[in-house]
């Protein structure tokens, strides 16, 4: 929160993986910075053999149905993240699982956590070489987790108060515009346009196929914290300020949980 103050930006929305555990401190800071805090978050699915990451938006952060979800989520990439100490270890890596916790601390512990122990072990050079070499899509080390389907996903957020945007898009593959259009079908709500990394004839396909499927548009830098060679600092973003209005105002719109004003 921090961060953002100190670069400029003022609405902004925390969307960890699979848990809201940070969103008290980040409320509490951002209400002494004068930001307006969008409470959030970001859950993998699977659509066919593609991963699909959805953003959350707005949700009742307190709703018992949503934390219990969310624990189902957490206990499952717990698990997962054993199977994977285990391959590493069996492979020379002895990686310890309470270090790759330690790490994690109170966030929900995933592959970026193990790859940051791998770099303390020095087993690779970087988070990114970890996942080239091990943790990656396919990689030795890459364990399937309990599929979870975007339509499920879908529903879980709204019955919990919120909206559902698709993040970076083309990261599900060459076919992501009918994949688009199919989560479209089942109610999903936008499309992360504004990416870190997009450059503008990619913003302009996403543009119009928001317009085309009937879908809001947001923005989002994806930060980590991790220090991975493609972090783009908070804000350091192509989501001009018109469009973080009109991100806004559809929220406002829909009725969803904006967050606290700027005083």
């Amino acid at each position: 929160m921090e961060k953002a103050a100190a670069r400029g930006v003022r609405p902004l929305a925390l969307t960890d993986h699979d848990s809201t555990e940070g969103l008290a401190e980040a409320r509490a800071a951002a209400a002494r910075l004068g930001l307006r805090l969008i409470p959030g978050l970001e859950l993998s699915t699977d659509l066919g053999k593609a991963d699909v990451h959805l953003l959350a938006f707005g949700i009742n952060v307190e709703g018992r149905p949503l934390q219990e979800f969310l624990k189902w989520q957490r206990d499952g990439r717990l698990g997962r993240t054993k199977l994977i100490v285990d391959i590493l270890r069996e492979n020379g890596m002895s990686v310890e699982l309470e270090r790759v916790l330690q790490i994690a601390g109170d966030a929900t512990v995933g592959r970026p956590h193990v790859a940051r122990a791998l770099v303390e072990g020095g087993f690779v050079a970087s988070v990114q070489e970890a996942f080239d070499l091990w943790l990656g899509n396919g990689k030795a080390a890459d364990v399937n987790r309990e599929k979870l389907e975007p339509a499920d996903a879908i529903k879980v957020v709204h019955e919990n108060g919120g909206v559902v945007f698709v993040a970076h898009a083309i990261f599900i593959g060459d076919d992501y515009p009918d994949a688009l259009a199919q989560l479209a079908a089942w109610g999903v709500d936008g499309i992360e346009t504004y990416y870190k990394h997009y450059d503008a004839e990619t913003i302009s396909k996403h543009e119009a196929l928001s317009t085309q499927l009937g879908l809001a548009r947001s923005g989002g830098s994806d930060y980590h914290g991790l220090g991975n060679p493609d972090d783009r600092e908070i804000g350091d973003i192509p989501f001009p300020d018109d469009r973080v209005e009109a991100f806004v105002t559809y929220l406002e719109g829909a009725g969803v949980n904006t967050g606290r004003a700027p005083s």
